[in-house]
């Protein structure tokens, strides 16, 4: 007797839009659950995110009374795992913890159970979670079966749970083999049973699938096939059929029945393409075709364990973002262990989805990216609180670069200032709205795009349908136009020296010498003058010619005065065009309630628009949507360049051409003969206005 156990994760991030809740709902998740209980003898794993889960209780509740009443026949059995979707090796322990236990809490509070497994967010495993869950009364996870190769078992091996541990404190292990992943759904019903069925014959008496629920209608094509089309139906069914020598088990039974077939000590990892994806993209590309060469070969169960990619923590380097926000979080977390309020905010924005980029938007859609951002900033703003008219400042190396950033709060905003990186602002988090400015994206090479060019859209067999890793290139004409990649980091109040004949084409499609650039420089603190109503922190750069300075002033009001000096040190005459830039998101280059604005003129420009305004005093970003205006006002008179940062990024629809914020550059010329001095003053203010 084979039994098939299965685990279903169904999950929506925090941040997503409401009708993507909802629309997920109607084509996948009530038809899956619908199914499901119109086959009370089908038993399966449950698992459903605290945001899933939180949207279904207040817009569908009958179907939480569906489920509960699914656990109380003991056909489902519900997963725990951190309430917002964490990755519990990625977050502060007491966060991990916490966010398990607000989920084990829920589920007992809804369906009358306590659990006794977890989902493992992206099955992103560390081997210290059997000590920081020691507590939680779970005891047993699903990985995959790359984790159990990295250990050095063999495939025949995985079929069966193993028992792991840390410091003494134990916890279960079953691993769902890939080929599972990529039959169900996506191959014919007779395909899958005729799997199941040479397994049961090999003498196994488990066959995993854990996986996501969004297979079964919401993932591109899955629809139409396994709702619409009744895959899952006749699947269900089979089983039923075939129940002679299949039947389908719950995770927990199965660990109870069955005693584990050893100890084993997982290594860091995750599913073979998160492998893939944390890489480097040239590394991530030639990973994969080492791979697709050795299964060309038939080579690749026999090397399989020895060939991986990177872990997790790959993406806090591969994108600069990604550390910014998690960094923020372990800052905040620290600060928050004995306030619940915004503790329950950090944990909101510990949501993983929009931390990394693999196959789906992830780190690449701007609303996630909001969400965390707006989540901690929420929690900043209820840990400011406590000083009510101060302005307060850090030391503190809170990207872990090796360098000290210098932290300033005040009851209106935070602001983040890097003298390592051009000293650049990398930070400014209005209180009100909740809203990060500074939340832009690098343009930067992405594996997929070495293969762009390959315009074959993957085509669709007789037998079964394409899953969304097979996914070529669609929806966007030229594309290798489009492919932009910058020097640096998208911050903000960095300093260029360019020539007289760069242009606005090639600085927006970053076609200039990156000597121009001074980002990477490391700034000189040269002083800092702190008062009660008034920080100002001055910065210097002497490697340079011309030699400057700059002191960015803050006040209690959300505003900045930036001050630059120029100096020519040397014997010869100094011909250059200075530019101070800006990365600013608006979160829409097409609502037409978000533009640029020339108060001298009364001037309109779209934030979708590449252009120049020559001979400006005052430049205004207004967003009305948000009900936010961002000011600046230049003492001597500047040319402004504007252009939208947009990316090239793949989906599972396939390649997206996508707004990541908004670029603008402020121009000076700077003429200096020898012991010449030239300043000007940049006033950037922040106003919360519905009346513009």
């Amino acid at each position: 007797m084979l039994n098939l156990v299965m685990a279903l994760h169904c999950h929506q991030p925090v941040g997503n839009f409401d009708h993507v809740f909802s629309m997920a709902m109607d084509k996948c998740y009530r038809p899956l659950l619908d199914i499901l209980y119109r086959h009370p003898g089908i038993k399966t794993g449950l698992h459903f995110s605290g945001p899933l889960l939180e949207w279904i209780d207040k817009n569908r509740n009958e179907y939480i009374a569906l489920i509960s009443e699914m656990v109380k026949r003991k056909q489902v059995e519900m997963l725990s795992g951190g309430f917002f979707e964490p990755l519990l090796a990625e977050i502060p322990a007491r966060d991990a913890i916490g966010q398990v236990n607000l989920m084990n809490a829920y589920l007992n509070e809804k369906f009358g159970k306590q659990p006794k497994g977890f989902w493992l967010t992206e099955r992103v495993w560390d081997s210290t979670l059997p000590l920081v869950l020691k507590d939680s009364g779970l005891s047993y996870t699903i990985v995959d079966d790359t984790h159990m190769y990295y250990s050095g078992l063999k495939p025949d091996q995985i079929y069966g749970s193993y028992i792991t541990e840390k410091e003494g404190h134990t916890l279960k292990i079953l691993a769902t083999p890939m080929v599972m992943r990529y039959l169900i759904p996506f191959r014919m019903v007779e395909d899958v049973i005729g799997h199941l069925r040479h397994e049961e014959s090999l003498g196994r008496n488990i066959a995993v699938y854990g996986d996501d629920g969004e297979k079964f209608g919401l993932w591109p094509g899955t629809h139409e096939w396994v709702i619409q089309k009744g895959w899952l139906e006749k699947f269900f069914s089979a089983i039923e059929s075939n129940s002679d020598w299949l039947k389908t088990m719950l995770p927990s039974d199965y660990i109870a029945t069955y005693p584990p077939l050893g100890r084993i000590y997982l290594p860091q990892a995750s599913y073979e393409e998160m492998t893939e994806w944390a890489l480097p993209p040239d590394q991530s590309y030639a990973l994969e075709n080492i791979i697709k060469r050795l299964k060309n070969d038939n080579q690749w169960d026999h090397f399989r364990p020895f060939v991986r990619g990177g872990i997790w923590d790959n993406f806090l380097v591969k994108y600069y973002e990604t550390n910014r926000m998690h960094k923020k979080m372990l800052f905040l977390s620290e600060k928050a262990v004995e306030n619940i309020e915004a503790q329950i905010c950090i944990w909101r924005a510990q949501c993983n989805c929009a931390y990394w980029h693999g196959v789906f938007g992830g780190l690449y859609l701007g609303h996630l990216r909001r969400a965390i951002q707006e989540n901690l900033i929420r929690a900043q703003e209820i840990l400011c609180k406590d000083k009510p008219g101060q302005l307060g400042y850090l030391f503190i190396d809170i990207d872990k670069d090796g360098h000290n950033e210098i932290i300033v709060e005040n009851n209106k905003m935070a602001i983040g200032i890097a003298p390592a990186s051009g000293g650049g602002i990398f930070d400014i988090s209005f209180f009100k709205k909740g809203y990060n400015l500074t939340d832009t994206l690098t343009r930067r090479k992405e594996a997929y795009h070495n293969s762009i060019s390959a315009h074959n859209e993957a085509s669709t067999s007789n037998d079964g349908i394409t899953s969304i890793h097979d996914i070529q290139n669609k929806g966007i004409d030229n594309i290798e136009s489009l492919l932009v990649y910058d020097h640096y980091p998208r911050i903000s109040l960095l300093d260029h020296y360019f020539t007289n004949e760069t242009s606005l084409e090639n600085y927006s499609r970053a076609q200039y010498h990156p000597d121009a650039d001074l980002s990477s420089k490391i700034y000189n603190l040269k002083n800092m003058v702190t008062k009660e109503d008034n920080i100002k922190i001055e910065l210097e750069l002497s490697t340079v010619t011309p030699c400057l300075s700059k002191a960015i002033n803050i006040s209690l009001d959300s505003e900045m005065v930036f001050t630059y000096n120029f100096y020519n040190i040397g014997m010869d005459y100094i011909s250059r065009v200075f530019g101070c830039e800006f990365n600013i998101n608006l979160y829409s280059d097409q609502d037409p309630a978000k533009y640029y604005h020339l108060p001298e003129t009364d001037k309109k420009r779209g934030i979708h628009e590449t252009g120049e305004e020559n001979n400006v005093r005052a430049f205004n970003l207004i967003n009305k949507t948000d009900g936010l205006i961002v000011r600046y006002e230049f003492s001597l008179p500047v040319t402004a360049w504007f252009y939208p940062i947009m990316t090239v990024s793949k989906s599972e629809d396939g390649f997206e051409h996508t707004y990541q914020g908004s670029s603008l550059l402020f121009r000076l010329p700077l003429e200096l003969p020898p012991g010449g001095k030239k300043g000007i003053e940049i006033k950037m203010s922040i106003e919360d206005s519905h009346n513009i």
